[in-house]
């Protein structure tokens, strides 16, 4: 940025500035006073009012005040400070939804198979592994395709996609369990090895654990 562009910027904010009435100006000064309280940045602070002034000065004129735009300072300083929030109605990126459902998915099955083999240890139809990796990939994939056919409830009667979700949904379900069972059936043993119990009980709550983490950190949706 230029000194002349950073020029023309303060030069906004202070002619927005004098425009601002006598309780709107308040509530900025306050807001000024809380975020340098609060340790943030000066370049952040003139961000701030950058966005701020405008929708104020435009506003005030029907009467509306900075508290009714942008709550109580204090809620504006932290509101700052956690910075803009993600939209609830905008699904996460598709390996992210699919990483969430392969976690889920894979997951559970493991720990059924590790119930499953705890209770019966003499079984003969044990998950293998190669069937476990296919339980976390397909499921994973499986998901994505669900969340791509989610019906929309919003829409009109008859155009709400129950139908097509319906289609989607039973063959994905036909494809995991062909895929799922496939190697399981003709895969050898020596290849889909069966682990101990405990294994599988590991792996079936770390996958879910790291699952909870991942959707937490990264905030997923959809």
């Amino acid at each position: 940025m230029t000194e002349n562009q950073t020029e023309v910027k303060k030069v906004d904010v202070v002619t927005l500035r004098s425009q601002l009435t006598k309780k709107n100006e308040q509530y900025i000064l306050q807001l000024e006073r809380s975020l340098k309280e609060a340790q943030v940045s000066k370049a952040k602070i003139t961000s701030t009012l950058e966005e701020m002034l405008p929708v104020l000065v435009e506003n005030q004129k029907k009467g509306l005040t900075a508290r009714q735009l942008f709550g109580t300072v204090t809620q504006q300083t932290q509101s700052v400070l956690e910075g803009p929030k993600k939209d609830p109605t905008v699904k996460s990126p598709d390996w992210q939804i699919a990483v969430d459902g392969g976690l889920m998915v894979g997951g559970f099955f493991a720990l059924i198979a590790g119930i499953t083999l705890f209770l019966n240890p003499e079984q003969s139809e044990a998950m293998g592994v190669i069937s476990l990796i296919m339980n976390f990939v397909v499921g994973g994939l499986a998901l994505l395709a669900l969340s791509k056919v989610t019906p929309d409830i919003n829409q009109p009667k008859g155009k709400r996609g129950y139908i097509r979700y319906l289609v989607v949904s039973s063959l994905v379900m036909l494809a995991w369990l062909v895929l799922v069972m496939g190697t399981q059936l003709l895969i050898p043993i020596s290849i889909n090895y069966v682990f101990p119990a405990i294994v599988y009980l590991f792996i079936g709550s770390g996958s879910l654990v790291l699952k909870w983490y991942l959707k937490k950190t990264l905030d997923i949706r959809g």
